[in-house]
This record gives C-alpha cells, sequence and structure tokens, in this order.
C-alpha cells in the first residue's frame, strides 16, 4: 500500500519545532497479544506484554505504540492485586492469565481494540501504512463490518500555535468544511446518528463562531466553547486544548463524569474519519488530507472570510436540506478556489 499524505501549510510551532500528529485507530476481531506480536513482527521494537489487554511496543521504526482494549475495566486490571495477596498467579502458563486470556479473546466483538500511536513528524506519516498493512493481514475489522461497529481513526496534530485567532480560525475553518467531509468521506451513519462520539456542533455555536465579527480573547473563546460544548462528543474535540490552556475553567464547566476523562494537551482531537481497516486500498492517509483541507482554510483568512459569508447567505435561505445545499455551494467554490493544483 502507497498513499500520498498532504502536507499543510505550517510545519513548525511557535517555537520552531517541527508539528506532529499522533492517531488511534479502533478497530475489532483480534485478539491483544496477537496484534501486539504481529505488529513487532513487522515494525520491530520490544514487547512489553502488561496483561491479555494491554501491550506496548517500544522503539519500533514508527515509535512507540499502545495495543490496547479499549475498555477501561479491563485495562485497570485492579483485580490482580488483591488476588495476588492470596496466591493467584497471573504469569503466562498460569490458570489466572488463560482466564484473562479467554476474556480477552470474547470481549473483542464488542469491545474496540485500539493501536495508539505517538506523534509522527508530519512528513513521515507514509510510516502508518505498513501498521495498517499489518491488521489488515490479521483480518483486523473496521466500521463497516458490522451494525454495532462505530471504531474511528482519531488524529491528534499538535498546534502551530497558541493564540486565541488561530485556535478561532481552526474552528471557523472545520465548521464550514464538516458536512463537506462527511459527504465526501461517506462517514459511517452508525457513528453518526446512532452514537454520541461525533456530535455535530450546536447551531447556536455554529452561529456565534462563523462571524467575520468573532475574534475573541482566549477566556471568551473558551467559555463560549464550554457554554455550548461541555463535552468530549464532538467531531472536533477542543476539550484537551482548552485544559491545556485553562484547566481551571474547562474542568469547572464539566459534569464529573466527563472531568475525569478530560486531560490537557496541547494538540488538536479530530474525531470524525472511520476507520475502514480491511477495505481495500484504505489508508489513514485520506482522513489525514481531510484534516490538512482544514489546515489549508484556517491558514487562508481571505478564503475563511468568504466562506463565511457564503455560509451565512445560505443559512439565511430558506431550505429543506440546508447542509446539503451548504456542501452543493462549498464544492462549487472550492473546485475553483481551495484545491486547484
Amino acid at each position: 500500500m502507497s498513499s500520498a499524505y498532504l502536507l499543510p501549510p505550517l510545519l513548525t510551532d511557535e517555537q520552531g519545532q517541527p508539528r506532529r500528529a499522533g492517531f488511534e485507530f479502533e478497530f475489532g476481531n483480534l485478539p491483544i497479544l496477537q496484534t501486539a506480536e504481529a505488529l513487532q513482527h513487522r515494525l520491530g521494537g520490544d514487547l512489553d506484554i502488561r496483561s491479555p489487554f494491554e501491550a506496548v511496543l517500544q522503539n519500533s521504526c514508527i515509535g512507540r505504540l499502545k495495543i490496547e482494549r479499549d475498555a477501561d475495566i479491563l485495562k485497570s486490571v485492579k483485580y490482580r492485586k488483591w488476588l495476588e495477596q492470596i496466591g493467584v498467579e497471573f504469569s503466562p502458563g498460569s490458570l489466572a492469565h488463560e482466564i484473562e486470556t479467554n476474556i480477552d479473546n470474547a470481549s473483542r466483538i464488542l469491545v474496540p481494540c485500539e493501536v495508539v500511536t505517538d506523534p509522527i513528524p508530519f512528513d513521515q506519516l507514509e510510516v502508518l501504512d505498513g501498521l495498517v498493512e499489518t491488521l489488515n493481514s490479521l483480518g483486523a475489522e473496521g466500521t463497516q463490518h458490522s451494525l454495532i461497529y462505530a471504531f474511528g481513526l482519531h488524529i491528534n496534530p499538535s498546534l502551530p500555535a497558541s493564540d486565541a485567532g488561530t485556535l478561532t480560525r481552526f474552528l471557523q475553518a472545520f465548521l464550514l468544511l464538516h458536512s463537506w467531509i462527511i459527504e465526501s468521506s461517506n462517514i459511517d451513519i452508525t457513528r453518526r446518528f446512532l452514537t454520541k462520539y461525533i456530535d455535530p456542533f450546536p447551531q447556536e455555536y455554529m452561529e456565534l463562531v462563523l462571524a467575520n465579527t468573532y475574534a475573541p480573547a482566549m477566556d471568551r473563546l473558551i467559555g463560549d466553547y464550554m457554554q455550548h460544548n461541555p463535552t468530549r462528543n464532538r467531531a472536533l474535540d477542543m476539550l484537551p486544548i482548552l485544559c491545556e490552556l485553562d484547566q481551571a475553567q474547562v474542568l469547572e464547566a464539566l459534569n464529573e463524569d466527563e472531568r475525569k476523562l478530560v486531560k490537557g494537551r496541547p494538540a488538536f482531537h479530530y474525531r470524525l474519519p472511520d476507520c475502514k481497516i480491511n477495505v481495500p486500498g484504505w489508508s489513514a492517509a485520506g482522513a489525514w488530507n481531510h484534516w490538512v483541507y482544514i489546515e489549508k482554510l484556517a491558514a487562508d483568512q481571505g478564503l475563511l472570510h468568504e466562506l463565511i459569508g457564503e455560509w451565512r447567505l445560505c443559512n439565511e435561505k430558506f431550505s429543506l436540506a440546508p447542509k446539503t445545499s451548504w456542501t452543493m455551494r462549498l464544492t462549487t467554490i472550492l473546485s475553483r478556489r481551495f484545491f486547484e493544483g
């Protein structure tokens, strides 16, 4: 598999350091240990098997990888401590280890396996193709394999800058391109309508942010976001960034359950793409390239202002399908201006 990973306009951050992106692949049908051993065989490195539900591959050709069953109740293995106190062993070959392995095998139908990469430089993302090829060879199943699957490919690109203006432009660019990305990448209906993971931003918030006069200072940007989006369940989850910038303001606006799950991180959390493992020809490049379009638009203030004006005109007109109408109008504009060459 060979895929072209586009580069965004801004390749370094405020300190002049190369920007990077971490990836989270969710998929089904594979046990953790078999997946980890296959990745080690393909990518090299040192394998640390922490339990049948979690392994870490260190020093692979694409850096550190976590391979885990995406369920806290399994990964925590907190039950081990008190069972070990009464003499229960969890070493390979023990009865308890065999039970855990059987639990992992049984859970793989309902609980996704996840491979999480460390941040990779933008100009080296083609190394992801080897990871995808390995998962394909093992028979991993992606979003498309079952109605009960809602597997995503999460992308975590580092920030080019952390000022309010930069974050506002990225939010505006994402909101403008959101419906177009859904249509052009055929986002799975299950993930869009039957789960909460990638809920759209509220219309009221879109109308607030998509205005050429919207230029908030950081405290207002965070306050507006938290007022309308006190949740991780957005296709572009800004909580890690905002928590990194002002943890107190963000956590105060969240309920107790959400508060436990949010950690500050100087990176976007782009949750929209499907993980279509085992679809012939699929790679992470398509999802990444859609993110690059967001970056290109955020960096082109003239086009951004033009599209905001067009969106407001389209939004004010009566339409039985306003999102479809905007997507068609946006496609026409971008075919002339944005993707030329």
